[in-house]
């Protein structure tokens, strides 16, 4: 009896215990979220120790959210759109219709939802999706494209553009203007967007707006100022550490674990040297580029020594790194894209992700509009029953009044 409340005493500690740095914004519901993520994180652990030769650790990840969404309903109370999923050229998605049908063509939009290519669901996703339909008053799709590490790179990404390329040519039989679509997505999602909107320009189809809420971009370095900052205020914990990124970056990439690899990427160590020197990185991934008060001594250590890196572990993943189907920044500059809002956290590792990238579409011409929460964390956009933020229903009605001016 004393063993058990002791374990109950231990594991409830060390579920609740996390830094809280002083600035975030609902520091109560913010410990309460990491709790959570930190006991499916731990369930998935021991399931690999218990059972090493299981599929993969994502799959307790997706169990878990899969739960939180048992039962949800094709329509809700206060909302007009109704959902349903279906398929488009192969590829799954949540459609959202209104219910009313309107004797005039609506706007469309396309989600790609988060979860760093490995977890995340339409269903899960069904709060912010049915929100923006609503507040749009536009048709929405949700792509439930397929998941890394039994689907890596590039199934996403090739789900995602199939998906929207079909429902842009079809748009009329779904009651939506062709002409005013718009592309968003959150994390992984927001990288999706932006890769999917320069192959839809390639390929002559315009779209009206892209919305880049803390999107992940290649991850070539990982001691920018903001990682630093991360590191510094919360170490290996929050909701978005380096072992968690460096987990999902390999599997997306490779397609299955390597603790070594995982290693070299948390320490920066991930490219060659000779890549780190090229005139591609120094250009897109200056760490000058980032405010400068974004950049404080108080954390900010400058730049790792170029002269580090793996050779070995470039040789592994460089041919994916520099496909332009992973590397939006391979693909600039170029013409022809769409207005970008993009949306950065003060208390996330990946804040420079978007600041780089819109400095980069900056140079290329494209209209930015660059939205900075410096008390949210990443995360905050999505909505769940569980745990709600008010700074996140701020950040979704902010850009989503953005996007309704452009559609």
């Amino acid at each position: 009896m004393k063993k058990g409340l002791f374990f109950l005493v231990a594991l409830c500690a060390y579920l609740l215990y996390t830094p809280v740095p002083e600035g975030i914004t609902e520091p109560l519901r913010y410990r309460t979220l990491v709790a959570g993520t930190k006991l499916i994180d731990l369930v998935a652990r021991c399931k690999d120790l218990i059972w090493p030769n299981a599929p993969n650790d994502m799959t307790t990840f997706r169990h878990a959210m899969d739960m939180t969404v048992i039962g949800l309903s094709d329509t809700k109370t206060g909302s007009n759109f109704k959902a349903r999923v279906t398929y488009f050229d192969g590829v799954k998605v949540r459609l959202y219709e209104p219910i009313e049908k309107s004797s005039s063509l609506l706007p469309g939009f396309i989600y790609y939802h988060g979860g760093g290519f490995c977890i995340g669901s339409t269903e899960f996703y069904d709060g912010v999706t049915r929100q923006i339909a609503d507040d749009l008053n536009a048709v929405v799709i949700s792509v439930d494209y397929r998941l890394s590490p039994e689907h890596p790179f590039p199934a996403p990404f090739e789900d995602c553009l199939k998906a929207s390329e079909w429902f842009i040519s079809h748009a009329e039989e779904f009651g939506v203007d062709a002409s005013r679509i718009g592309i968003g997505g959150d994390s992984a999602g927001g990288y999706l967007t932006s890769l999917v909107t320069q192959f839809l320009v390639m390929k002559n189809v315009q779209t009206k707006v892209q919305m880049l809420i803390y999107p992940a971009t290649p991850l070539l370095d990982t001691a920018t100022p903001g990682f630093q900052k991360y590191q510094h205020e919360f170490g290996n914990g929050g909701t978005l550490s380096l072992p968690f990124i460096a987990r999902f970056y390999l599997y997306h990439i490779l397609g299955s674990k390597n603790p070594e690899f995982e290693e070299l990427f948390i320490q920066n160590n991930h490219l060659s040297p000779s890549m780190k020197e090229t005139e591609f990185v120094k250009k897109y991934i200056n760490h000058s580029l980032i405010p400068e008060n974004m950049r404080s001594p108080s954390f900010y250590k400058g730049p790792t020594d170029p002269k580090t890196g793996s050779e070995a572990m470039w040789k592994e993943i460089e041919k994916v790194c520099l496909d332009s189907r992973f590397n939006a920044f391979q693909n600039l500059p170029m013409k022809g894209l769409p207005p970008a809002y993009i949306v950065t956290c003060g208390f996330d590792s990946i804040r420079d992700e978007g600041i780089l990238y819109g400095e980069a579409l900056k140079a290329s011409g494209v209209g930015v509009t660059w939205k900075h929460y410096e008390s949210a964390f990443h995360g905050i956009f999505w909505m769940e029953p569980i745990v709600s933020f008010d700074l996140g229903a701020k950040m979704r009605r902010e850009a989503l009044d953005f996007v309704k001016t452009l559609l």
